[in-house]
């Protein structure tokens, strides 16, 4: 049992997952635009971002098939979305694209949020349980 129900849990937390990785997105191509190295450095952060929503998608759902689909679906909005604004700041463009390498960045990184939220899951699974075994 979550403490919200699933019609507000779900939709709520896939928002603010976009929210937050879009927003990332866009603030850190707006301070590297003169520097597109930088922000290409900054990838780190971005799949840390999706360890985070793992492990508050498995709070807020409780399910990790939940899980899975926001850390997919949040991963698409930024392979396109995301990618379509970094685009326009400018650190995000890239020589010689074109529609293949398109679809093998969106399809890698919905791969990489699939699987990085399915990390942030089991990190609160371990979290919660080493709490409650604290508990007795």
């Amino acid at each position: 049992m979550t403490p919200w129900p699933l019609s507000v849990a779900f939709p709520l937390t896939l928002l603010g997952a976009i929210v937050l990785v879009v927003g990332f997105d866009a603030l850190a191509a707006w301070y590297t635009r003169r520097s597109p190295k930088l922000y290409r450095r900054l990838w780190p952060l971005q799949f840390a971002l999706y360890v985070v929503i793992g492990f508050v998608a498995m709070l807020t759902t409780l399910e990790l098939r939940y899980v899975e689909e926001i850390g997919a679906a949040t991963a698409f909005a930024e392979a396109t979305l995301g990618w379509a604004i970094t685009w326009r700041i400018g650190p995000g463009r890239l020589q010689d694209a074109n529609p293949v390498s398109f679809a093998i960045v969106v399809i890698s990184m919905t791969v990489f949020g699939f699987g990085l939220a399915i990390a942030g899951a089991l990190l609160f699974n371990a979290v919660a349980g080493a709490m409650l075994r604290a508990h007795g």
